[in-house]
């Protein structure tokens, strides 16, 4: 009960990551664009060479997807709160910051909330591109035993 009241009612942000001025906000905007288009591209290759007949490729195609989530997903938070700085946030304490509309939108600050739990997207997206390399491996190696054994 207390795990949902945090996820769902939280009244200060515990755990996020913020981009100082300095960083090169449009920089680190046009990395997250490439590695967007990049996953595209793999998808369209996997698709393309019939390679997700093999779970392995299948797999990392899952991967891809979950990536273009959480780019798409870390673009619009950094939009939001680096470029037209629609929220605000507050320090409250060294471990603790309050997420704030600037407009006084508590849907604006909740849905900037829900943008910043990318984890979501991307640790599953780590997973299925774990999994899916494991299976190629596994894969090869059988292939290699084959041809090793007379």
């Amino acid at each position: 009960m207390v795990l949902s009241w945090l996820f769902f009612l939280p009244p200060d942000v515990f755990a996020t990551q913020l981009h100082a001025a300095s960083e090169g906000i449009i920089t680190h905007q046009v990395g997250h664009l490439f590695f967007l288009f990049s996953m595209v591209a793999l998808i369209f290759t996997i698709t393309g060479k019939a390679l997700d007949t093999q779970k392995g490729w299948r797999l990392i195609q899952y991967s891809a997807i979950f990536f273009i989530l959480w780019n798409l997903d870390a673009i619009a938070a950094h939009f939001f709160d680096n470029q037209i700085q629609v929220v605000k946030i507050e320090n409250i304490s060294l471990g603790q910051i309050r997420v704030v509309a600037r407009n006084g939108s508590p849907v604006l600050a909740w849905i900037y909330y829900g943008l910043k739990l990318d984890h979501l997207l991307c640790v599953p997206a780590l997973l299925f591109f774990y999994r899916g390399l494991s299976c190629l491996v596994s894969a090869q190696q059988q292939v290699t035993v084959k041809k090793e054994t007379p």
